[in-house]
């Protein structure tokens, strides 16, 4: 009888999910519980018709984040169904590094239908609200049930949906109460498959593509305050936009760049193609050592600001004019205060800023006098790193930075985790992420999740290599719980600094050793083998960088999660980059 309610709840479901997919998931995650088993049954027939593929999670927390790595990975959206009651609020840490990132992530939550809110029912709690401080939507069926959502009902929320992820991508929220029973006999499942086969599976339905229209009057006021016949300077930061529309955005910066012949300050993280020209190679070092040299009229900043604390001081007291363009980010993106934002994108702006010039204006322009003085002030740099920074030499945090993105193949990517790894490559990596995808969670910088999602990554693009610290991994431990997630093609690359060892560099001279442990760095005796061995995963533990290009090459060849572990030692590593700053930078 498909009549009842639990065949009406797994129609819903099917019907719910096959629509989700139309609109472009690819991958979704499940997570246990009773209360979403009809969503749960219906993923896994959509599953077994090939539309979508299904990943298990028993822990809701690493199960978004892994998805927010599909999706990040893949420009595709991605789904994770949970059950009810704290389930629901594992999701929020993932959810808020969707927000600030932008990315597409759609959270499907079972609940209690509305007769059995608020009156003490277990397991029932006010989960409508967990998210919705950070998510674009927050949306439900029928409050009464699922069984009773009408076919236009469901229609509409998935339009919502497609709209508001075309529009302003981030996370959205489904909640969805279903009344019991949650179960369905196989008899009935039978019968219902066959009628959704037969009226829903092939059935054509229209999503309006929702084209971004840019306010004109923005546009102009934007437009005129950019002037071509001053110097300039193109900061890059990290980029937000789809890995879709990263071609796009780098062929738009390269006009750019050829009608100002402006230098380009690049973050590691910003998709920037390494064959720009005007790119500035070390440029943080440069703007510490060169304060002075940077006389310009204008900045055009590409998303937000890059972490670097010498970059926010110079925009601080920067006097010229700012411009600011965004990447279908609606929210404000200057700290500072100081810029024009426009949020409709780098190829929409310069697909409107280039019919308003000249043929003169279009042509393209010789490197600006200060552009070429910052490049060569880069290359300097550039050749003391390569002096004072060998193979031979002892591992430390900021010569990682420095080697590693030259013995780990250009073609793979690299995830960096949030903390000290961003930070140092920002400032020593001599631009050696922009031959290759780099990846690192800069929305709300934290490093909640950090191995969940390299591991969703590297289902979409591996071998991928991870860099992190020590307590940055061991915090998303229970990543390695995620379906088959120790047969992906990862490389950890797992900085031991016996904690956080960001806090040693900032708090060190003021603090006595114990305190210092305590409060910040709260380092942790772990066995890592054994560790590894638990999970089954491959270890190694490196102490030259002759012995990390050789275990490079060994796990790219297992292509299956290995950890290589190099033990930092922190005093060493402060005094060396100090004295490596002052032959740099002067005192």
């Amino acid at each position: 009888m498909t009549s009842s309610i639990e065949c009406k709840n797994f129609l819903r479901s099917l019907q719910l999910l096959n629509l989700l997919i139309k609109i472009g998931v690819q991958n979704l995650i499940l997570c246990p519980g009773s209360r979403s088993a009809p969503l749960a049954i219906a993923a896994g027939e959509l599953n077994k018709l090939g539309l979508v593929n299904i990943f298990n999670s028993i822990d809701e927390r690493s199960a978004g984040f892994h998805s927010l790595g599909i999706s990040a990975a893949s420009g595709n959206l991605s789904l994770v169904i949970t059950t009810s009651g704290t389930a629901v609020s594992n999701l929020l840490p993932a959810a808020v590094e969707a927000d600030r990132s932008c990315k597409g992530l759609i959270l499907i939550t079972a609940d209690r239908p509305s007769r059995l809110k608020d009156c003490g029912a277990n397991q029932t709690v006010n989960q409508e609200e967990f998210l919705s401080s950070v998510c674009r939507r927050v949306l439900s069926t029928n409050l009464n049930g699922l069984h009773e959502t009408e076919d236009n009902e469901i229609l509409n929320l998935v339009r919502i949906v497609e709209e508001q992820i075309s529009t302003f991508p981030g996370p959205v929220h489904l909640n969805i109460p279903i009344d019991k029973p949650l179960d369905i006999p196989f008899l009935d499942k039978k019968n219902v498959l066959e009628i959704f086969k037969r009226i829903y599976l092939k059935k054509q339905y229209f999503f309006q593509k929702n084209a971004i229209k840019a306010h004109k009057n923005k546009f102009l006021e934007i437009s005129k305050s950019l002037n071509l016949d001053q110097s300039g300077i193109i900061l890059v930061g990290p980029y937000q936009g789809s890995i879709n529309d990263l071609s796009s955005f780098n062929k738009s910066l390269e006009k750019i760049q050829e009608i100002t012949g402006w230098p380009v300050f690049a973050d590691p993280v910003s998709g920037v193609d390494s064959s720009l020209r005007g790119l500035v190679v070390n440029w943080e070092l440069v703007l510490r050592k060169n304060k002075n040299l940077l006389n310009c009229h204008q900045l055009l900043r590409l998303g937000p600001i890059s972490t670097s604390i010498d970059l926010e001081k110079f925009i601080t007291i920067f006097e010229g004019m700012q411009i600011l363009i965004k990447e279908k980010n609606y929210r404000n993106l200057d700290p500072i205060k100081k810029s024009f934002e426009y949020e409709f994108g780098l190829t929409n702006f310069v697909n409107q800023f280039l019919p308003e010039l000249s043929i003169n204006q279009i042509s393209k322009k010789s490197l600006t006098s200060l552009a070429l003085d910052l490049i060569e002030e880069g290359e300097k740099i550039k050749a003391i790193l390569k002096e004072k920074i060998n193979d031979n030499s002892q591992i430390t945090e900021y010569k990682l930075a420095n080697l590693v993105p030259k013995i780990w193949p250009a073609e793979d990517p690299i995830m960096l985790s949030a903390s000290s790894p961003i930070r140092d490559w920002l400032t020593f990596s001599e631009n050696g992420t922009l031959t290759r995808n780099c990846f690192s969670f800069r929305g709300a910088s934290g490093i909640d999740g950090t191995l969940s999602l390299a591991l969703g990554i590297s289902r979409i693009k591996n071998p991928l290599l991870l860099v992190t610290g020590d307590l940055a991994f061991v915090h998303d431990i229970n990543g390695w719980l995620i379906e088959n997630s120790t047969d992906l093609n990862l490389t950890i690359l797992l900085i031991n600094n016996n904690g956080g060892n960001i806090f040693n560099r900032i708090y060190k001279n003021n603090l006595k050793e114990d305190e210092l442990k305590k409060l910040f760095l709260m380092p942790k005796d772990i066995n890592w083998a054994k560790l590894a061995d638990g999970y089954k995963v491959k270890f190694k533990t490196i102490t030259n960088f002759k012995k990390l290009r050789e275990a490079f090459e060994w796990s790219i060849s297992i292509r299956k999660s290995v950890i290589i572990k190099v033990d930092i030692d922190s005093d060493n590593e402060i005094n060396e980059k100090n004295i490596l700053l002052k032959k740099i930078i002067g005192s």
